[in-house]
């Protein structure tokens, strides 16, 4: 009896080192297109934390400003947090018009550090720890999480305030309690752990948030992509060229480059669909459209199949587009030729090549391709007549 073993599908765990690289730095992305999707992203967030980190601390200092004056712990203290609420404020409107994620990051460290070596010049001119002096010290480290930071910045800016705060109390003349000096260790500590911990988290779940829109909105532009091709040849679809065509001729206009419009069918395309099969006719539109693809400048020009063997075009007007034109033709015939099962004799083509201006709208550009097309036809086909929407044709 043959044993079916099935493959596992599920996707690995991620090792412990890539997870710790994701978190240590907000900024890095496991690819380079999501890295560049997420830079406005990351700046708005950051300059959101930025603010809401300046109005929570102001909001605190205030509330210990007033504390501190009610309960008379003396001028030193009420000073101190006037000050350090003004450095607040000004924060909160500084981050209104930084732009640069560094700036607005080192913004946030700066008011944090600053907040903390104030609080330890405190302590120091008071010569004690003051219950008050620990709380702001725990509820600057519970600030951090406020900002979309990284293990990096975190870390950075709880070891600067734990270290001060370490140095003032352990190894400076000052005599402090024991139980004040280890009151505040107990607090710096669990405060700056709660902090990592949230940090970490919150920014495992922004990366994630953000690969997810990425896939999603990439995805919804490649559905809209799909939506306005054509299945069969890749040309662009009718519902493209309506929604494209006046901002493709004003792009040629900003350029400096006028635009031309045109129509083009395959003559006597029905005889071969009945004499080869529908299969060698697909072949043959298929030969249109990849000869059309080489030659195209994808950003201002394009190839529109409207249906059967009926093809619009926009072309650079510079130079010769006739010329072009019919290059393309031609080389969209010999590639007709082998495309299928079996060879074919070269098909021929028909087309009306209009100039256009910018005021003109898409359909009187039709309008007049149309008419230039059908003179091509009535000549007898294998034909190109050209014309502006201000002449007639010329042969």
């Amino acid at each position: 009896m043959t044993q079916l073993s099935v493959a596992s599908t599920a996707t690995p765990p991620p090792r412990f080192a890539d997870t710790f690289a994701a978190l240590w730095s907000s900024t890095r992305f496991s690819a380079p297109e999501l890295a560049d999707y997420a830079t406005g992203h990351i700046e708005r967030a950051t300059r959101q934390g930025v603010s809401l980190l300046a109005l929570a601390a102001l909001l605190f200092l205030v509330q210990t400003a007033a504390f501190a004056s009610w309960f008379d712990l003396g001028p030193g203290y009420s000073y101190t947090y006037i000050l350090l609420a003004a450095l607040a404020l000004h924060v909160f409107w500084s981050a209104r018009q930084v732009r640069d994620v560094q700036a607005l990051n080192l913004l946030a460290m700066l008011l944090l550090i600053v907040c903390a070596s104030a609080l330890v010049l405190l302590a120091r001119r008071s010569g004690t720890l003051h219950v008050v002096v620990m709380l702001s010290v725990a509820i600057l480290l519970m600030l951090i999480p406020l900002m979309p930071w990284g293990l990096r910045e975190a870390s950075l800016t709880c070891a600067a305030i734990y270290l001060m705060f370490t140095s003032l109390t352990f190894f400076t003349r000052l005599e402090f309690g024991d139980v004040e000096l280890w009151t505040l260790q107990l607090a710096m500590l669990t405060s700056t752990l709660l902090s990592l911990v949230l940090v970490g988290r919150a920014l495992r779940v922004r990366k994630n948030d953000l690969a997810l829109r990425f896939r999603l909105e990439r995805t919804g532009a490649a559905m809209a992509t799909l939506a306005e091709r054509d299945h069969l040849t890749g040309a662009w679809n009718r519902r493209f060229l309506e929604r494209e065509f006046a901002r493709v001729v004003g792009l040629h206009a900003r350029l400096g480059a006028p635009a031309c419009f045109g129509l083009l069918d395959i003559d006597q395309f029905k005889p071969l669909n009945d004499t080869y099969g529908h299969r060698q006719g697909d072949s043959v539109l298929q030969a249109v459209a990849a000869a059309f693809e080489e030659r195209l400048d994808g950003e201002l020009e394009c190839l529109v199949r409207l249906g059967g063997d009926e093809f619009a075009f926009i072309l650079a007007g510079g130079g010769e587009p006739r010329a072009r034109l019919a290059a393309t033709l031609a080389a969209a015939a010999g590639l007709a030729t082998h495309s299928g099962e079996r060879e074919i004799p070269a098909p021929s083509f028909s087309a009306g090549l209009v100039a256009l201006d910018l005021a003109c709208t898409l359909d009187a550009a039709y309008a007049q391709a149309d008419a230039l097309l059908y003179q091509a036809k009535r000549a007898g086909g294998a034909a190109i007549r050209c014309g502006s929407m201000a002449q007639g044709a010329t042969p």
